[in-house]
């Protein structure tokens, strides 16, 4: 089955290389959210594959959404067509090959549509979005035509993506649109911690298909999407090596040390695979636990370091785990694990009390190993695909 990317590396990989061709892939909220940058990326990141991509927007003119879409850098604009469903509701006479030029006939804008996908054979197509015309046209005459708008897209080899914040129809109806699509994204964004962060959920439908918890996400210029988690913990008993995982993951971390031993706390940031993480490193003395509390509020996942030479101090390190939430995705770093003496994974796992469901990773912080792969497993477990 042919895939074509998301353009969030990380997701791309745990989707079996992305989104399957030909789909349908519903970007759906009960609130306002962050959908459209995340169409606006993926048509991006099909316009930069070769790809050619049309996007049918009942809200912005061509020229107003192609100047948004320069937020994610140059790309190839010439590959990129409009249904232009914007002009006439303004009663500004359309532009461009394919243009809506009655907005207050449902079939003539459907007819624009399909034709638009028939003479364009785009790869990718997104259209913003399904509560326009929930606003205006009787439900079951919508959802007729648009079963038969994602046949021909289908028919053409194109995935269909729709962009839908739902206003008016009841949940059995809502349902009845979910089960239209291959692909369900949700997005919700919410306050947290006093400051706004989004997220999303990706389901397949179909049986085995792929589904994930909400990941969190954030938009930059240039970058565009990625997978963002606001906060990584990185803890674990005196002297294991927290301060060198941080070190490197990050770097670009910082940390407030005296005589030699972290007194606060170390800090970094690290982009990898699609994703970007704040990570805190937090100091393994029992007089700073009130420092762990703090920072383990709401906290994205913890990456556990322990000395695997050492197991006189896994009783500190339980002790230590007991404080974590058992919701919380954890990730055990074994470090150390190129000196003599090692302790072997199933007797730390024992001597921890860890169920079989946390990894367990053999790193050496101070030479990198290990380290990044331990990351992406706590990403894995942040994001939940299963």
């Amino acid at each position: 089955m042919s895939r074509v990317k998301t353009g969030v590396e990380i997701l791309d990989g745990r989707l079996g290389g992305g989104f399957a061709q030909p789909s349908t892939i519903l970007f759906f909220s009960d609130y306002p959210s962050e959908k459209r940058l995340f169409a606006e990326h993926f048509i991006i990141t099909g316009l930069r594959a070769g790809e050619r991509c049309l996007y049918v927007d009942f809200f912005r003119a061509p020229q107003l959404a192609r100047r948004d879409m320069r937020r994610f850098g140059p790309y190839p604009e010439d590959r990129l067509s409009f249904v232009d469903a914007t002009s006439a509701q303004l009663l500004v006479p359309p532009a461009g090959t394919h243009a809506v030029r009655d907005p207050n006939d449902l079939n003539h804008i459907m007819d624009t549509i399909e034709a638009a996908i028939r003479d364009e054979k785009p790869s990718r197509v997104v259209i913003d979005s399904l509560e326009f015309l929930a606003d205006r046209f009787p439900k079951e005459e919508i959802l007729r035509r648009w079963v038969r708008l994602l046949d021909v897209g289908r028919t053409e080899g194109a995935i269909v993506s729709y962009l839908f914040l739902n206003w008016t129809y009841d949940e059995e109806d809502v349902q009845r649109i979910r089960a239209m699509s291959d692909y369900v994204i949700e997005f919700q964004s919410k306050m947290r911690t006093g400051r706004l962060e989004h997220f999303m959920q990706v389901r397949e439908n179909r049986a085995e298909g792929v589904s994930t918890s909400w990941i969190p996400f954030t938009f930059s210029d240039l970058t565009g999407i990625t997978v963002y988690f606001p906060r990584i913990l990185v803890t674990g008993p005196y002297h294991a090596g927290k301060s060198t995982v941080v070190r490197s993951l990050c770097g670009n971390a910082v940390n407030v040390e005296r005589m030699g031993t972290t007194v606060a706390f170390d800090y970094g940031n690290v982009q990898m695979c699609g994703l970007e993480a704040e990570v805190f490193g937090t100091p393994g003395q029992e007089r700073f636990e009130f420092m762990f509390g703090i920072f383990a509020r709401e906290v994205s996942g913890v990456l556990f370091v322990v000395d695997a030479t050492r197991p006189e101090d896994f009783p500190r390190a339980r002790q230590m785990l007991a404080l974590v939430g058992p919701d919380v995705p954890l990730v055990v770093l074994a470090n150390k694990a190129d000196l003599p003496n090692v302790q072997r994974p199933e007797a730390i796992r024992a001597g921890l009390g860890l169920p079989e469901s946390v990894p367990i990773v053999s790193t050496v912080a101070n030479e990198g190993a290990g380290i990044r792969e331990s990351l992406l497993l706590l990403a894995d477990k942040i994001l939940g695909v299963r």
